[in-house]
């Protein structure tokens, strides 16, 4: 038992410090008397249980995949330094083909149970800077496919691009045409 407190005491004080830095925590700690950790802590079972049963999983996924990598873009972009930079547009590379491919699988991965959760593990391990997963998916799988297909993958856009703008030329010509 003794071990089990040391640890709950470790984590409970590490936690303390992070959450410190976020004023709105602490502003809810001295309003309810209620330590941070464990509001945060209820909080994040409060999310995490919508998201076992579905009440709210495609709106907790999309904040955990959008709003807060977008938030960290902003903060990055702010920044004089590349590193983090480089963080998040990997992040979002991974999730672009993640996102697209959910998109075309999306009646297969809707019979998975439990699919919310694996997508909110997935992206929590994509985004955080503690795991940097987008890091090692695109080192390790994405960039060796792009680096090889690159050259085929840019006459295709080049020629939809070229075709896109035959076609709105046309469209245009034929609007003019008729408006005369």
């Amino acid at each position: 038992m003794d071990k089990v407190q040391f640890y709950h005491d470790k984590y409970y004080a590490q936690a303390d410090r992070e959450l410190s830095s976020i004023p709105f925590l602490c502003d809810l700690e001295q309003r309810f008397k209620v330590p941070k950790v464990y509001i945060a802590a209820g909080a994040s079972a409060v999310g995490l249980l919508l998201v076992i049963f579905n009440f709210a999983g495609t709106l907790i996924t999309n904040l955990v995949g959008f709003v807060y990598p977008a938030w960290c873009s902003f903060h990055a972009i702010e920044t004089p330094g590349k590193e983090d930079d480089t963080q998040w547009l990997t992040y979002w590379t991974v999730f672009g083909l993640f996102n697209t491919a959910e998109y075309f699988t999306n009646i297969l991965l809707y019979w998975i149970p439990f699919y919310y959760v694996l997508k909110l593990s997935i992206l929590l391990w994509l985004a955080l800077p503690q795991t940097r997963g987008a890091e090692y998916l695109y080192q390790a799988y994405l960039r060796p496919v792009f680096l090889h297909h690159s050259a085929s993958i840019n006459r295709a856009a080049n020629n939809y691009t070229q075709n896109a703008r035959s076609a709105l030329d046309r469209a245009a010509e034929i609007a003019k045409a008729h408006s005369q």
